[in-house]
């Protein structure tokens, strides 16, 4: 008995795996739709192609899958038809049963700080033996929940977001994404700088909006008999899709009978095409000792983008994350302002922020963590 057990393993040894359980191969071809997207297409088909291996699918190696995108020119039209018999004459020789068409996009900026900002879509289109296509794209960066990529250097971020974009598409087709990428994203704070550098310009803010009432509207503001909460400031980030609502709340409350009142300031952001409130932030002073004044916000503002939001009041500066819904930097003023004025300033330092009144005026620079 013990003897055909072991002639039984031996025989297992020495079938081919594949005669076992055929595996599916297929190939992977990527191209760019943009000039950005041109010099990273080895990064999405990489990518792509771990997450085949990893889900137990055989890929052609890259130097075959590039003579195969090469003589076939029409895969490289997302929108050209191909028939069964066109799979075959330009596919058959591979022994192939499948490919997949990544059609890579990618955009960068310089983001605060001299840091940089990208994201990045993929397209993939997978067509097999009997011409039948199947295709699934990202989910589109740069929208709260989904934010763009950051970066020290350009590639760093590109890498991230066409990384990301691949994952994305790839659990779209069911593949299973172990180690899923994640946005990277750089912290920043306030540092107090002395003064202004000569080539500083003032980046002019979305204008105060005049339909207040209606982006108020999406901010979910507190109100009962004893509570009111109205709102000082009004600004649209500079898409236009989404607005920052400061407000001053009053709340009135009682002690032995005797009425007392408690103040408090927010600043909701809200989004313009979904009408509805995505994040809030406490911009009062919570401990009353470093209160040099009032804490009604009197300006606020986008920086760069819908990302990052400011605002100031008559004893304090508040600078957050609205993607990651953070507080970054809480400045206190050792003497307060009475109606301060909130500026962002950008040179070939960096990015800063200006509190003034009159001729008074205190710069902060936004650095780096």
């Amino acid at each position: 008995m013990k003897r055909s057990w072991f002639c039984l393993v031996l025989l297992s040894l020495s079938v081919p795996s594949n005669a076992i359980a055929e595996q599916e191969k297929v190939a992977v071809v990527v191209f760019a739709q943009n000039d950005s997207a041109a010099q990273y297409q080895r990064v999405a088909q990489t990518r792509f192609e771990q997450l085949l291996a990893d889900n137990g699918v055989v890929v052609l190696d890259q130097q075959k899958a590039e003579q195969l995108k090469n003589s076939w020119a029409r895969l490289s039209d997302p929108g050209a038809l191909i028939t069964a018999e066109d799979f075959v004459e330009n596919a058959g020789k591979y022994d192939i049963s499948g490919i997949y068409r990544v059609y890579l996009g990618a955009g960068t900026a310089v983001g605060m700080a001299s840091t940089y900002t990208a994201t990045a879509t993929a397209d993939i289109r997978f067509i097999g033996e009997d011409a039948q296509i199947k295709s699934f794209a990202s989910s589109p960066m740069g929208t709260k929940g989904m934010p763009p990529s950051d970066g020290l250097t350009e590639t760093a971020a590109v890498n991230n977001a066409i990384q990301r974009a691949v994952d994305s598409t790839a659990e779209k087709f069911g593949l299973q994404v172990m180690d899923i990428t994640n946005p990277r994203l750089v912290k920043f704070s306030l540092k107090s700088v002395p003064g202004p550098d000569a080539d500083m310009v003032v980046v002019l803010p979305q204008p105060l909006l005049s339909n207040t009432g209606e982006m108020a509207a999406y901010a979910k503001l507190q109100s009962d008999n004893w509570t009111s909460e109205e709102p000082t400031c009004v600004r649209a980030s500079p898409d236009g899709r989404m607005a920052v609502v400061g407000t001053y709340l009053m709340r009135t409350s009682f002690n032995f009978g005797r009425p007392t009142r408690s103040y408090a300031s927010y600043l909701h952001v809200v989004d313009a095409d979904t009408k509805s409130e995505v994040e809030r932030f406490e911009v009062s002073v919570k401990d009353p000792r470093y209160q040099r004044g009032g804490s009604r916000i009197t300006d606020c503002l986008f920086l760069q983008t819908w990302r990052y939001v400011a605002a100031v009041s008559q004893s304090h500066l508040v600078f957050a994350d609205t993607e990651r819904g953070v507080e970054l930097g809480r400045i206190y003023f050792d003497e307060p302002f009475n109606a301060p004025v909130l500026n962002y300033l950008h040179g070939k330092e960096g990015d800063y922020l200006a509190v003034s009144e009159g001729s008074r005026r205190l710069m902060f620079k936004v650095v780096r963590e």
